[in-house]
């Protein structure tokens, strides 16, 4: 069976600037809600505002470096796409994957994602962003 082709969407400037916004809102929450500490759901949000932060600063760069953004299921694939970026694509690509992969524990998962990985993931989506927001500058 052949293997269905990855899915992406035009976008441009504008998109890129909308996506920008956003990932500046989800990371600017996130980073509120870290140092809450008032009770142990608070870092499963910010770890899960900072996947949504990271998925926003990712599109941004490819709608404005690529003028196409992905749209499948397939992270794997988004994290490819983010990749060719230039500039800076490979280290956008390794922060996406790191956040994708704690993506299920911290949206949907059973038990509470820890502080200390909640921290660790809004520095992930910050420095993906500062990345992001350099390639839509470009």
């Amino acid at each position: 069976m052949a293997r269905p082709k990855s899915r992406t969407q035009s976008c441009d400037r504008s998109d890129a600037l909308n996506r920008l916004a956003q990932a500046e809102s989800f990371l600017l929450a996130a980073e509120l809600i870290i140092d809450d500490g008032s009770d142990d759901a608070t870092p499963s949000v910010a770890a899960s505002l900072a996947v949504l932060a990271g998925i926003a600063a990712s599109d941004a760069a490819c709608c404005a470096r690529l003028g196409a953004r992905a749209r499948g299921q397939s992270h794997p694939e988004a994290v490819e796409l983010l990749g060719t970026v230039e500039p800076g694509g490979g280290d956008m690509a390794k922060d996406l994957q790191r956040l994708l992969n704690r993506k299920d524990d911290s949206q949907y998962g059973l038990a509470f994602v820890s502080a200390g990985e909640a921290s660790r993931m809004v520095g992930w989506a910050k420095r993906l962003l500062g990345r992001a927001r350099r390639a839509v500058e470009a």
